[in-house]
């Protein structure tokens, strides 16, 4: 489902766009309207739209205007100028301003549809482009050995699918195959390197019953990828004291009450020395990092889940949930709760079924 915004200062133009798309559309839904260029600019910041229907001459601030900021913010949003015959020098600087596309009115149905059909088109040859260039970014991670690089781009590279997708689960579990395939062709490398068995090939069969909840679904990935970094930290414990190896024991651990103490027994050195590299490579010491590592996986739970805000503070080993709390306020300015009701109300499909 694509999101519209219409920006149209006449009334009745503004309700008659937003008939055709509704009856004539399916896959396009109308989030919102303005009539003022102002009100449009605050209007579109609160539900990014895919595409902006937008008459060039409205009051306050101009559809040619409006244009430049949205296309400056995201370039990727695809916008369409509602025109005369009489303002073709408005078209002109609205050309300069990398507009998507035209339409003069009067305007019939079919052409609003054709339009908006074109930019979805495009929206999905973009989504597409996307989808490639985040999973390489993860395959890249995995290779270099970055997990939190690693588990932030898988994140990200599932939010695309789903956005995309929508309630195609089967689109999605053909996407995961691929990236999966990818994956295990590292595996296998890695493996004939060091004279290690082949591990079994993971398939999306694997993940039967996680395709309806993203985070489910990010979860058994990384159980997947930590296959990987595990078997990397076996067979080569002469690395496990470059930075690198430390932020991704702390990385993949960090849900647990880890202490510096455990660290630095894990690096084979001092706590002493392990707290003076650290702050001197991550710029931050390590109870910081620990925290920011921790409150960025509350984040996610508390958006993508509906686990008690209790079990999540559990989970990462506060045993104090106001304790839990007090750490999350003084961190991202709000409380876990706060937080939940915020972002939460921006769900994709299935972030709440199950």
């Amino acid at each position: 489902m694509y999101k519209v915004y219409i920006v149209e200062d006449e009334h009745l133009e503004r309700e008659a766009l937003k008939m055709i798309l509704d009856k004539q559309a399916p896959n396009v839904k109308v989030v919102g309207s303005a009539a003022t260029g102002t009100a449009a600019m605050e209007g579109i910041d609160e539900t990014e739209p895919d595409i902006v229907l937008m008459d060039i001459n409205i009051p306050e601030i101009n559809g040619i205007e409006v244009l430049r900021r949205v296309k400056k913010k995201d370039p990727a949003k695809k916008v369409i100028l509602i025109t005369a015959f009489n303002e073709f020098d408005f078209a002109h600087q609205a050309i300069k301003a990398k507009v998507d596309d035209f339409l003069l009115k009067p305007i019939r149905p079919e052409q609003l549809l054709e339009a908006v059909g074109q930019a979805i088109t495009s929206l999905k040859a973009n989504e597409i482009s996307l989808f490639t260039e985040k999973m390489n970014e993860v395959i890249y991670a995995i290779v270099q050995k970055k997990y939190a690089v690693c588990r932030k781009a898988l994140g990200e590279y599932l939010d695309l699918l789903y956005d995309h997708y929508g309630y195609d689960l089967l689109a999605i579990e053909n996407e995961v195959d691929h990236f999966l395939s990818e994956i295990y062709a590292i595996e296998v490398n890695e493996a004939k390197e060091n004279n290690q068995p082949v591990p079994a090939q993971p398939t999306s069969a694997h993940l039967t019953g996680h395709f309806k909840n993203r985070y489910n679904l990010k979860i058994e990935i990384m159980k997947v990828i930590d296959r990987i970094f595990e078997r990397t930290v076996s067979e080569n414990s002469n690395r496990k004291n470059t930075i690198d190896d430390i932020l991704n024991y702390i990385d993949m651990n960090c849900h647990k009450d880890i202490s510096l103490d455990q660290v630095g027994e894990y690096a084979n050195m001092s706590s002493y020395y392990l707290s003076k590299i650290f702050k001197k490579e991550t710029g931050v010491n390590f109870v910081t990092y620990l925290t920011n590592r921790k409150i960025d996986i509350a984040k996610d739970m508390l958006v993508n889940t509906d686990v008690p805000i209790i079990n999540i503070a559990l989970d990462l080993s506060y045993h104090e949930p106001n304790y839990f709390s007090k750490v999350f306020k003084k961190s991202t300015g709000m409380t876990p709760t706060e937080y939940r009701k915020r972002y939460k109300n921006r769900k994709k499909p299935f972030d709440s079924d199950f």
